[in-house]
């Protein structure tokens, strides 16, 4: 009995391979360079916004960036973290960023509360149009940051799957954004948000499906 044992336990012992430490520089890494590509091809494909070409670009365009950026990079950071369970305490900085970044939307529902913005501050044709290019680049980045994760063991797919749909949403929004040429609060308000929420909702519902052990 005990002989078969020892050989079980050695033909399993035998089958062991060494496992590569998941480093979260190279998660980074990949979402990096997708959110790099995802901007050159709206650069390239739609183009750059004209201001930024003349190098006097407005000043909501760098708030907008720096918001949407620093959202991406947070919620990115915290989730590759999360590939190396009991690593270190999990990141609170994403919270703030988020609580940041809800100040646009926030601002434009105060607004609209005091006075109605007409249709054209909406601009619905251009806005479904941020939603679909941003939507795009999220899934692009998204996907690639998904399948980083699947490398390693999150213990909290759920929470792993917002932060994945956060990060997307907010980096490919702001890949769209070199293109987009609106400062119109109302309309950032609303079409620099929605493509976040809804990221962050297909995150939540599909990635930890993908990457649960």
């Amino acid at each position: 009995m005990n002989g078969s044992a020892n050989s079980l336990i050695e033909g399993l012992v035998e089958e062991l391979e060494p496992v590569r430490t998941l480093k979260p520089k190279s998660g980074l890494a990949i979402v990096g360079g997708l959110t790099l590509v995802a901007g050159l091809i709206v650069a390239t494909a739609l183009g750059v916004r004209d201001d930024l070409m003349t190098g006097m670009a407005d000043a909501m365009f760098f708030l907008r960036s720096g918001v949407l950026l620093m959202l991406g990079i947070a919620t990115a950071i915290t989730a590759v973290n999360m590939a190396r369970p009991g690593v270190g305490k999990l990141s609170r900085g994403w919270i703030w960023a988020l609580i940041t970044a809800a100040l646009f939307p926030l601002t434009a529902a105060i607004m609209s509360a005091i006075a109605m913005p007409p249709v054209e501050a909406l601009r619905p044709t251009e806005g479904l149009k941020c939603l679909t290019v941003s939507g795009i680049a999220a899934l692009a980045i998204g996907s690639g940051l998904t399948l980083w994760l699947r490398r390693g063991a999150p213990t909290s797919p759920e929470r792993a799957g917002w932060l994945v749909g956060l990060a997307a949403g907010a980096l490919g929004a702001a890949a769209y954004n070199l293109h987009c040429p609106f400062n119109d609060i109302y309309y950032i308000g609303l079409w620099f948000t929605i493509p976040v929420l809804l990221s962050a909702i297909v995150g939540r519902l599909l990635v930890p499906r993908l990457i649960r052990w």
